[in-house]
This record gives structure tokens, C-alpha cells and sequence, in this order.
């Protein structure tokens, strides 16, 4: 189970990476898994009200270092 300081601290973390601080966005937890020194999660996040993907990131927290290590497939730029 995420508690929702974890998910509002990775959702704040994608959201100041792709830049799209302007956009109303919310974001689905796909899988989480727990790594060496932190924790790796992959979500979907989608624009609120038309339900499109926007991106899927795969995010590493190591928790030893203090960071985070993203990796996102913005999707919407693909598209257009």
C-alpha cells in the first residue's frame, strides 16, 4: 500500500522533471518495488479530464544518497 506523502512527493518529483508545473495531471502507481538503499516505481500519468497518458516514468529513490534517478517516455510529444 503507497501512503499519499509517498504519492505526492513522486508526483511532484515527475511533474517538476517534464516540466508541466501548468497542467492538472494525477497519476497511477503501475508497479513498486522495493531496491537496494530505496524504492523503484513505475507510473502512468494522465491529464485530468481527457484521461490521456502524458508520460510513463520509471523513477529510482535511493534513499542512501538522497536522490532520485527518472527515466520518462513523454508520450504526448510523441504523438504530436
Amino acid at each position: 500500500m503507497i501512503d499519499y506523502t509517498f504519492y505526492k512527493r513522486v508526483m511532484e518529483f515527475i511533474v517538476n522533471y517534464l516540466g508541466l508545473k501548468d497542467r492538472l495531471l494525477f497519476m497511477n502507481v503501475l508497479r513498486y518495488d522495493e531496491v537496494l538503499n530505496g524504492v523503484k516505481v513505475l507510473v502512468a500519468v494522465y491529464q485530468v479530464g481527457t484521461n490521456e497518458v502524458v508520460a510513463y516514468c520509471a523513477v529510482k529513490f535511493d534513499n542512501a544518497m538522497g536522490r532520485a534517478e527518472p527515466t520518462c517516455s513523454r508520450v504526448y510529444e510523441e504523438m504530436t
